[in-house]
């Protein structure tokens, strides 16, 4: 297996990575929530900065090894002014001005990397401040750093970020996904997709989240979410919309009065509990060519336990033949006890995680080997089973 990285390491990559709140700004560099000591020995926090430029997938540096520093005097441990400080106005942007120039060469080649020249004047000054209080830290993490434009998410992925998988996600950058039904297994689908960069996520259920919902849903509902009965679709919407922009709810079930709501989908999760409306839905869809995954799940129980199937089928805009393999008629309810709401929030899990992983690899996120339409998983004998529909 090949272990070369999929984007290159950048110096700026490193800082992020690192926890460092870095912005670019107006042709510089700016590295803010600093700590520092004052002249009166107390911890303040303060920004470094110089001028760069931006060259592919690196910073480029605008100066020697000259840095810029914001905030009052820096001084070590005791409150006396760091020797390699000195007072010198620098404009960073219409409203930020620098205040001192710090000036510390660490021999006649300079630094290595404009990294190592940001994290040694970072230690210049944040040194004494940890030896005052061993709370504070130059790195505040991700919650802190600006979340780059083109992404859809309210703080960044820095997940993505190490594993060096920037590259291959851009997969998902005009994907406008829609989930209808956000019950067990639906929600679970919201849960993995909203990690993905995806441009939108449209979620479509008419239910009230109530307490059986809770316990095979992601997360946990405070119990005052549970007394006010939310819709669902709006209850994941608030939820997710803490980590994805573009998450909408459509308090409605889809049927044939409105399948207009699916239109601008480029791909459709299908997690809902009425069968007898996806012949319409699966035929709107069909028609305007936009590609979806139907999830099903059966449980029983069999001499006081739990055996079933899980089952994620594929539909492509070229293809019906996969058509056969999705129930349109629901049976007996009491035949099924998974309409009893039995508590079983793994497989609810476990058949999102196998729809979203089917979803990727159509994708080409992930290597797909298999080009099945249709897999269903074994509860009893723990086995998955792929079908090619012909």
């Amino acid at each position: 297996m090949s272990t070369s990285p999929l984007v290159r390491d950048t110096d700026l990559g490193r800082l992020l990575d690192d926890g460092y709140d870095v912005v670019v700004r107006e042709g510089h560099l700016v590295v803010r929530q600093i700590p520092y000591v004052t002249t009166e020995a107390a911890v303040a926090y303060g920004f470094l900065t110089y001028p760069v430029t931006v060259a592919g997938d690196r910073i480029v540096s605008g100066t020697d090894h000259r840095i810029w520093f914001g905030g009052s005097t820096p001084c070590d441990e005791h409150g006396r002014p760091i020797k390699c400080a000195n007072a010198e106005e620098h404009a960073v942007t219409s409203d930020m001005r620098a205040t001192f120039m710090l000036s510390s060469k660490p021999g006649p080649n300079g630094y290595a990397s404009e990294y190592e020249k940001v994290t040694a004047y970072i230690r210049i000054l944040s040194h004494p401040a940890v030896a005052l209080d061993d709370s504070v830290t130059p790195t505040p993490g991700a919650a802190w750093q600006e979340v780059e434009d083109d992404l859809p998410f309210r703080y960044r992925d820095t997940a993505t970020a190490r594993a060096g998988l920037a590259a291959l996600n851009k997969v998902f950058f005009n994907q406008k996904i829609g989930v209808v039904g956000t019950g067990g297994t639906g929600g679970y689908v919201v849960d993995l997709v909203a990690k993905t960069p995806v441009a939108e996520i449209a979620l479509y259920d008419g239910d009230t989240f109530d307490n059986h919902n809770a316990f095979r849903a992601p997360g946990a509902a405070d119990i005052e979410v549970l007394r006010a009965r939310p819709n669902k679709a709006e209850y994941f919407a608030q939820v997710y919309g803490h980590m994805h922009t573009g998450v909408t709810a459509y308090p409605v079930f889809i049927d044939e009065s409105n399948l207009t709501l699916l239109n601008d989908r480029t791909f459709v999760f299908l997690s809902m509990d009425n069968t007898s409306a996806k012949p319409a839905i699966i035929k709107h869809l069909r028609e305007r060519k936009i590609p979806f995954i139907d999830v099903g799940m059966g449980v029983e129980e069999i001499d006081g336990k739990l055996s079933g199937l899980l089952r994620v089928t594929l539909g492509l805009p070229d293809s019906t033949a996969t058509d056969a393999q999705i129930p349109t008629k629901r049976g007996d309810v009491d035949e099924d006890d998974y309409s009893r709401n039995i508590q079983i929030a793994d497989l609810n899990a476990l058949n999102a995680t196998f729809a979203v992983g089917r979803w990727k690899r159509w994708l080409s996120f992930y290597a797909d080997g298999s080009k099945e339409t249709s897999m269903t998983y074994s509860i009893y004998v723990n086995e998955l089973s792929n079908e090619v529909a012909q």
